[in-house]
């Protein structure tokens, strides 16, 4: 699939599942989230307009102003999701059924449901637009980070729902705050490489040993100098990394040569490279 066409329909799926989080469980429960929906939430108690079309006057008006403000790049980083998020939204809140659901339940399931649609629309280059705006203003004129930026426009937005709805909104603001951080941080980690292992093995057979795992699991092997802290005694000490499924293997050959091999394995979250990422070279 064209690289063009895969990032517009990721990013077309980061603002769905985003939509869903705000229509489905932010609005409706009326959480004091960050961004827009908190905004929305904060001020709709004022107004007569409906939750999801003043969110959408405030997400449009917003992208306007970065338009004007911020230039080129902002516009086109953040065209898909204003043109989508509009009819997104709409069609949660008018088209699906609607469910009553506990403020703190909402709070739990829209932060979660939202941080990792917001995890899609980042890693595929785009940008939410909305409350994002205020951030970068801060930082082109201000000099202030955008992180902090962020967080202090949504720490004033939870904090003036205390004047509005009171401790227990603000508190379930705030759970709704750290889920969607939190699950935007791992949506914006995990899974970017392959689980493995890494293993690290001391044994003075760690010629035969290597020589198998290049026949046997067709992988490639690194060999350190070492020298033992107390003895001083000078080694090599051997490191390959293999998929989980081979781990079994591994023990097998290391035991095949040397039973009494000092062998050191760790865990790795996310590999990347030839093997791995992608096909070895031919």
């Amino acid at each position: 699939m064209n690289k063009k066409i895969r990032k517009i329909l990721m990013l077309e799926l980061g603002t769905i599942v985003y939509a869903i989080a705000v229509g489905m469980f932010i609005l409706p429960g009326k959480i004091l989230s960050g961004g827009v929906a908190g905004i929305t939430t904060l001020i709709s108690r004022f107004i007569t307009i409906d939750s999801d079309v003043l969110a959408i006057v405030l997400t449009t008006a917003l992208f306007i102003v970065g338009v004007i403000f911020l230039g080129k790049d902002f516009t086109v980083n953040t065209l898909v999701y204003s043109i989508s998020y509009p009819f997104a939204l709409l069609f949660v809140t008018r088209c699906l059924p609607s469910y009553e659901v506990e403020p703190l339940l909402a709070a739990i399931y829209g932060g979660a449901i939202g941080g990792f649609g917001l995890a899609i629309i980042f890693r595929n280059g785009g940008s939410s637009g909305g409350t994002d705006v205020v951030a970068l203003l801060l930082e082109k004129y201000f000099h202030l980070e955008i992180s902090k930026g962020i967080m202090l426009f949504d720490a004033t937005t939870v904090s003036l729902g205390l004047l509005v709805y009171g401790l227990n909104a603000v508190l379930v603001g705030l759970i709704c705050v750290f889920i969607t951080t939190q699950a935007l941080n791992y949506g914006l980690h995990a899974y970017t490489g392959i689980e493995a292992r890494k293993i690290e093995i001391i044994s003075d057979k760690y010629q035969e040993i290597s020589d198998e795992i290049h026949k046997v699991l067709d992988r490639g092997t690194t060999l350190y100098d070492i020298e033992g802290g107390y003895t001083r005694d000078k080694k090599k000490m051997l490191m390959v990394v293999v998929a989980e499924e081979q781990y079994d293997d591994i023990k097998s050959i290391i035991d095949k040569f040397d039973p009494n091999a000092f062998v050191i394995v760790s865990g790795t979250k996310d590999v990347h490279g030839e093997g791995f990422t992608f096909a070895p070279r031919i």
